[in-house]
C-alpha cells in the first residue's frame, strides 16, 4: 500500500486478508497521534476519549516512553524466560503503589492470558479440587475459553464449578430496591451465594468496565471482611482501572480493599504490550504453582515493554499525573451530570475519575435501554471528530490521564453536540 492511501483504499486492500466481519466500513484508520489527538489517513483530526480503548494512558507519541522503550531495544530486545534491569525498575517503581507490601509479580504480555494464569493458580493453591469460583454477571475476563466460562454458568468447567453473582448496579438494581434505601440487600445476597457454593475464590472488577458501573463505596470492603472470614481469595481484574484511570493509582486502592490477587495490563506501558500478575505470598508459596516451566511465557516481561511501563511511573509521580486525573474528573463529571440535564433520553451519567458513562434510555422512569440512540450518537460523535467507546445504549469515555481542562471542554462540547444532533433527527423520523 503507498504512502498516502486513504481510509478506504487501505480497508479495501485489508478485505484480501482479513476474514469477513473484521473490518467496519467507514472506520477510520489512525495514522499518528500526539497527545490526546490523532489523524486518519484521510487527513482528519479525532479527540481520542478512549485512550486507544484504555491503553494510551499517557496520549499518543508519549516522548518519554517512547525513548525508553527504543533506548531498551538498541540495548537488548528480548531473550526468552530470562530477567532484566528493565524488569527490576518497573518493580522497583511499582510496588510502592500496591495495597501492601505482600505481593509477588508474575510478569506477562496479555490480560486474557493473565487472568487465566490467576485461575490456574487459584486450582493449584487448593490442590486441584474441583472448587467454586464465583464471578458477577455483566463482567468480562477476555477471551480465552477460561475466561468465558467465568462468565457463563455451565458445567464445562472441569476443575472448577463456576456461578454467577449480581453486581451492585444501584441503577438497576437487580433486586428492585432504591438507592439509599436498600440496607446493601446486594452484598448480603452476595455473601449468602458464596457460602451456599463453598466458593474457593471471586472474581470481579472494582468498577464493572461494560457499563461503568461503580459500585457503592463501601461494597468491597463489606465483601473482603467476609471473604476473609470465610478463606475465600479475592481476585481483583483491574485491566481497565489499574494504572491510574480511577485517580489511584489501583481502584483498590480507592475502595479501601487489599485483594489477594491483582491482574494489571492495559494502563502499565502506554500501549506496550504488558501485563503483571500480583499475588499475595501465601499463595505463591505453592510448591506448584511456582515451578519454572509453569511461569515461562515467550513475550513475557519483554524488556521494551518494561522500560516503557517504569518510565510510565516515573512520569506519574513526577509530572503529578494522578493529581491531574483527579482535577480533569471532576470536569468530566460535572459536565457530563450538565449534559443529562438538557437531554430526557440520557437516564444516568457514571464517573471515577477518568473513565465515565452515558447511559440512553426510551423512559428515564421505566429506564429502557435506548440502544439506536447509542449507536447513532456514537457514529456522530465520531463524524464530529471524537472518539468514544460504544456498548448497545451506553458510551463509556476514557480520555488519556495527562489530558487538559481545555481539551477535555472540547470533548464535553463534541459530545453534546452530537447528542443533540441525533436527537432531533430521531424526533423529526417519529
Amino acid at each position: 500500500m503507498e504512502k498516502g492511501s486513504s481510509n478506504h483504499e487501505i480497508l479495501e486492500q485489508l478485505k484480501k486478508y482479513l476474514p469477513k466481519g473484521c473490518i467496519q466500513e467507514g472506520e477510520p484508520i489512525p495514522v499518528n497521534g500526539k497527545g490526546c489527538w490523532y489523524r486518519d489517513a484521510d487527513g482528519r483530526e479525532y479527540l481520542d476519549f478512549t485512550s486507544g480503548v484504555f491503553t494510551n494512558s499517557f496520549g499518543h507519541g508519549c516522548e518519554a516512553v517512547n525513548r525508553a522503550a527504543y533506548g531498551q531495544a538498541c540495548r537488548l530486545a528480548n531473550i526468552h524466560g530470562r530477567h532484566s534491569e528493565a524488569e527490576l525498575l518497573f518493580y522497583q517503581r511499582l510496588f510502592p503503589y500496591l495495597p501492601s507490601e505482600d505481593y509477588k509479580a508474575i510478569p506477562y504480555n496479555d490480560g486474557g492470558y493473565t487472568i487465566d494464569r490467576g485461575l490456574t493458580d487459584i486450582i493449584n493453591f487448593y490442590d486441584r479440587k474441583r472448587i467454586g469460583i464465583g464471578a458477577f454477571r455483566n463482567g468480562f475476563h477476555g477471551k480465552t475459553q477460561a475466561a468465558k466460562l467465568l462468565i457463563n454458568e455451565t458445567k464445562e468447567a472441569a476443575l472448577y464449578h463456576n456461578f454467577q453473582l449480581e453486581f451492585p448496579n444501584c441503577y438497576r438494581c437487580p433486586y428492585g430496591r432504591e438507592k439509599g434505601l436498600c440496607d446493601m440487600e446486594c452484598i448480603a445476597e452476595a455473601c449468602r451465594i458464596l457460602e451456599e457454593k463453598e466458593a474457593g475464590a471471586v472474581i470481579f472488577e472494582p468498577v464493572q468496565g461494560a457499563g461503568i458501573v461503580i459500585p457503592p463505596y463501601e461494597y468491597w470492603r463489606l465483601l473482603q471482611e467476609f471473604c476473609r472470614r470465610r478463606k475465600i481469595l479475592m481476585f481483583a481484574d483491574e485491566i481497565l482501572t489499574g494504572g491510574g484511570r480511577v485517580g489511584c493509582y489501583l481502584a483498590s486502592s480507592y475502595f479501601g480493599i487489599e485483594p489477594d490477587m491483582i491482574a494489571l495490563t492495559k494502563g502499565l506501558a502506554n500501549g506496550k504490550p504488558l501485563s503483571v500478575l500480583l499475588e499475595r505470598t501465601f499463595i505463591t508459596c505453592n510448591s506448584y504453582a511456582v515451578r519454572p516451566l509453569e511461569r515461562a511465557s515467550t513475550f513475557a516481561a519483554h524488556p521494551e515493554a518494561l522500560a516503557a511501563a517504569a518510565e510510565l511511573l516515573r512520569l506519574l509521580e513526577t509530572e503529578r499525573v494522578l493529581e491531574n486525573v483527579r482535577r480533569c474528573g471532576e470536569i468530566l463529571g460535572d459536565g457530563l451530570l450538565a449534559i443529562k440535564e438538557r437531554f430526557c433520553s440520557i437516564g444516568e451519567v457514571r464517573f471515577l475519575g477518568l473513565m465515565a458513562a452515558v447511559e440512553f434510555v426510551t423512559d428515564r422512569e421505566k429506564k429502557i435501554p435506548y440502544t439506536e440512540m447509542g449507536k447513532r450518537v456514537f457514529q456522530k460523535c465520531r463524524d464530529n471528530g471524537l472518539e468514544v467507546i460504544p456498548n448497545g445504549n451506553i458510551l463509556r469515555l476514557a480520555p488519556p490521564l495527562i489530558i487538559g481542562a481545555e481539551d477535555l471542554r472540547t470533548g464535553l462540547e463534541l459530545l453534546e453536540k452530537s447528542i443533540a444532533q441525533v436527537q432531533e433527527l430521531l424526533c423529526g423520523l417519529d
